[in-house]
């Protein structure tokens, strides 16, 4: 499990005085890096090998301003040219306060077609399957 710590900045909340809800993706695609670097440890984007198919966000609890944030990130599921990356935001009191999933593939952005996992990319999501004690479940 990778983890990131992220400090809510004014500029994420909105007029109702709290983070707007496109900030979690955000926080979440911040928190991928680490998971960027098992593919590609240069963060080069000449050579980009990952694209999101798709990303959903559960909202448990309202952050405001200037509250500290972790991200927990974990990877409980590969398949052979995807994979799930699940996230879970905890505030400086230990409350959940979003649960989260973005689901990744290998990606050849020439030939615009999926990849399989390569064995060593697929090693190293397989010592990140677990998640955080006590994180609650995605919605259905």
């Amino acid at each position: 499990m990778f983890t990131r710590a992220i400090q809510v900045r004014f500029s994420e909340c909105d007029g109702l005085g709290h983070v707007n809800n496109t900030q979690y993706l955000n926080y979440m695609e911040d928190a991928r890096m680490d998971v960027f670097r098992l593919f590609n440890p240069s963060l080069s984007l000449d050579k980009w090998n990952l694209i999101v198919a798709s990303t959903r966000c559960d909202f448990l609890a309202q952050v405001t301003y200037a509250q500290q944030l972790t991200v927990s990130t974990w990877i409980p599921r590969i398949g052979n040219a995807s994979f799930s990356v699940h996230h879970a935001i905890q505030d400086e009191a230990g409350d959940w306060v979003a649960r989260a999933e973005a689901i990744l593939i290998a990606y050849d952005y020439e030939a615009k077609s999926a990849i399989p996992i390569w064995e060593t990319a697929r090693m190293a999501l397989e010592e990140h399957a677990v998640g955080p004690d006590g994180v609650p479940d995605l919605r259905m």
